[in-house]
């Protein structure tokens, strides 16, 4: 059962190296199956979940700044939530 589609599957890959060889074409066919893709299927999945199983709907809160850090990581060279002082203050005051 393995190999019963075998030789479709070498005939295909045969037409596949074929089209990659004319870049023009190639990049249509990329092009037009990426439009025609649909919504990533494990963000439908995740929100599903959430709504049908798990019963709990998203919350719109904004993440903090990238150079606020996270809480509980100043020891790891990153400013506390909150904080306004960039890691390169952080770095200066901190000798590890």
């Amino acid at each position: 059962m393995l190999l019963a589609d075998y030789e479709s599957y070498i005939k295909c890959q045969e037409r596949v190296s074929e089209l990659f060889k004319d870049p023009i074409a190639w990049t249509k066919k990329c092009i037009l199956n990426i439009a025609a893709s649909g919504k990533f299927s494990s963000d439908r999945t995740i929100a599903e979940y959430a709504r049908d199983i798990w019963g709990v709907s998203p919350i719109l809160a904004p993440l903090p700044h990238p150079h606020e850090g996270r809480p509980g990581t100043r020891n790891e060279g990153e400013a506390t939530h909150g904080s306004s002082s960039s890691l390169t203050d952080q770095g200066k005051k901190e000798k590890y």
